[in-house]
């Protein structure tokens, strides 16, 4: 399987390019490749091999700089058998299930540090897989074949909405929502709901994300999964300026986290992320919204120096520490409002989510206003 390339591969292969004072034509034949697929390689339209990646340090001597933006894609166990089973689906067996669910959770762990866009090209293979198994297994097999390509599609979303194609996660959530009920999960129910709510708070509909984290809030889900449905439903009443149902589901949303620590062994793999910390940075965020600047920055501070240390530099982290910015900024720290832009100008460019490197770059010339 290809590796998965730091975001900031092609940037780092058209500057060392560059200053080698070499073309795209020149540069081609001497590391036994194309222009065209260098291009695609600059514009990160494909994934280079690891072979070309080590000829292309060579050639540009570069000291392995080029490789070490490289990570290994999370390797499938029985390759073989997960080949087999892509061409024959009525094949699938439990232990193709047990290879899936592994390849989901390291999938999930990468994420979080690389980001969401280079994971896609895998993820998409993985959705066919999955959808492919749900539309021919009629075996007594299927509610666990519908359960787990349900937690497949709700990765899938969340990673084409972290990509801001919001169609496409839309799609995902709802196909989510239609296995999770076949399989007759309601976590993943929950998750799908609120999945869709996030998504309407991404565009700031307060209507639909109160709405929908309600939803998810009734159903019979793990206590950690209601939490995250009440501080999202919290997040949408902020929106709307009232405090007083956002600190009652807020406070809701803790001792529901409180129950789910007692028993860890209820709560679903897919929100390995919550924690308390978690929940100190979305009352930061809602504090924001309702313009409590000094309780927003002590809870953004508070929730993102709890996260563990492959979550810090997570692409999800950004719209956090941009509201700490702006937060910062407007009780007069405008340097340090400078210094967290510029961390989420990194992790934009790490893990390729543009938006985010555009939210940064435009908080920047506004923060450059203020002096």
């Amino acid at each position: 399987m290809s590796p998965v390339t730091d975001g900031r591969f092609s940037a780092e292969l058209r500057r060392l390019r560059m200053s080698a004072g070499l073309s795209l034509r020149q540069l081609a034949p001497l590391v036994l490749s194309s222009r065209g697929h260098l291009h695609d390689l600059e514009t990160g339209r494909r994934q280079p091999t690891v072979e070309l990646v080590t000829r292309l340090d060579d050639v540009l001597e570069t000291n392995g700089l080029l490789s070490g933006l490289l990570h290994p894609s999370p390797a499938p166990q029985d390759p073989e058998r997960l080949a087999y089973v892509g061409r024959h689906p009525r094949r699938v067996d439990p232990a193709t299930l047990h290879a899936l669910a592994e390849s989901l959770a390291a999938h999930r762990r990468l994420e979080d540090t690389l980001g969401s866009t280079p994971l896609l090209p895998t993820i998409r293979a993985q959705l066919d897989l999955v959808t492919a198994l749900v539309a021919e297994t009629a075996t007594a097999l299927r509610p666990q074949v519908v359960d787990l390509a349900a937690q497949w599609a709700q990765f899938g979303g969340w990673l084409y909405a972290a990509s801001d194609r919001r169609r496409l996660a839309s799609r995902w959530y709802g196909t989510a929502l239609e296995w999770g009920t076949e399989a007759g999960n309601p976590d993943m129910i929950a998750t799908a709901l609120s999945m869709r709510g996030h998504l309407a708070w991404s565009e700031r509909r307060a209507g639909p994300l109160i709405g929908l984290s309600a939803a998810a809030a009734r159903q019979p889900a793990s206590s950690g999964v209601r939490a995250i449905a009440a501080q999202q439903q919290a997040r949408g009443h902020a929106l709307i300026g009232e405090a007083d149902a956002v600190t009652g589901l807020l406070d809701q949303a803790v001792e529901l986290n409180e129950a789910a620590s007692q028993a860890p062994d209820r709560e679903p793999p897919w929100i390995y992320f919550h924690s308390a910390g978690y929940l100190a940075m979305q009352r930061g965020l809602a504090y924001r919204l309702l313009g409590r600047n000094a309780q927003a920055i002590e809870y953004l501070r508070l929730g993102l120096a709890g996260l563990p240390t492959e979550s810090a530099g997570a692409a999800w982290t950004g719209p956090y520490l941009l509201r700490l910015a702006a937060a910062l900024a407007d009780t007069g720290e405008v340097s340090e409002a400078f210094s967290v832009c510029e961390r989420v100008q990194q992790i934009g460019h790490v893990t390729r989510t543009v938006s985010l490197v555009e939210q940064a770059e435009a908080a920047v010339c506004a923060l450059s206003a203020r002096r």
